[in-house]
């Protein structure tokens, strides 16, 4: 049984998208593709709080027909592509924390997450409550290895490193990826400024996938299926 403690969501849904326009909203299999992750979090009954933050009337009046007072609107620069997500994360537990509304974690979860389920999010919060770390961070495993990397110059393949190459991969470390699907602070990264020490939720390449851009999309659709 997990300990009962409040717990706030943060789904970051800006409105601009170059590579997919609307991508927030766009309709995926029969509905916007934030309508899953958002399903999914109310299912979990693990969250006192549900906040989405957009800056876009669009994606505002697609989630109140999702689900009612549960979106603000976001300061327009932090709105930007070069806006760090963390720091609208503190803009929104600072918003709270005036409310006198306090969190033991703050969790985030990306609106682009269609093949996350409500069992991750409770394993995950499971995994958080019995380790040390003050975060945690959805990660999956690099397929194949790094170390067998190239570069590209003047059409020519290029090792990374060129011993690396002859190594099998039986003999290499695994090494891990950030998903950008969700994550977990405990309270004192906001509240004392703690420094953030990540533990990973480990998840399937069938789940981990960040949508970008319409080959990300289609991937998702058939791993959906």
């Amino acid at each position: 049984m997990l300990k009962k403690i409040n717990r706030l969501m943060i789904i970051p849904a800006r409105g601009g998208s170059k590579r997919i326009k609307n991508k927030n909203i766009k309709l995926f299999k029969s509905k916007p593709i934030i309508y899953y992750p958002i399903k999914e979090i109310i299912k979990s009954k693990l969250f006192k709080t549900i906040h989405v933050s957009t800056d876009s009337k669009k994606v505002f009046n697609v989630i109140n027909r999702i689900k009612k007072n549960i979106t603000f609107f976001r300061p327009k620069k932090l709105a930007t592509d070069r806006a760090p997500l963390f720091n609208v994360y503190k803009k929104i537990v600072n918003f709270y924390t005036l409310k006198n509304e306090l969190y033991d974690e703050i969790w985030f979860l990306t609106p682009c997450s269609p093949l996350i389920r409500s069992k991750d999010l409770i394993k995950a919060a499971k995994i958080f409550e019995k380790q040390k770390n003050n975060s945690l961070l959805s990660v999956s495993k690099y397929s194949p290895p790094i170390e067998w990397a190239f570069k590209i110059k003047k059409n020519t393949l290029i090792p990374n490193n060129n011993k690396n190459q002859k190594i099998m991969s039986q003999f290499l470390e695994d090494h891990y990826f950030d998903t950008g699907n969700f994550g977990i602070f405990s309270s004192d990264v906001f509240y004392k400024n703690k420094k953030i020490t990540f533990c990973p939720y480990i998840l399937p390449k069938s789940k981990a996938v960040d949508i970008d851009d319409i080959d990300d999309w289609n991937l998702a659709l058939k791993l959906s299926n």
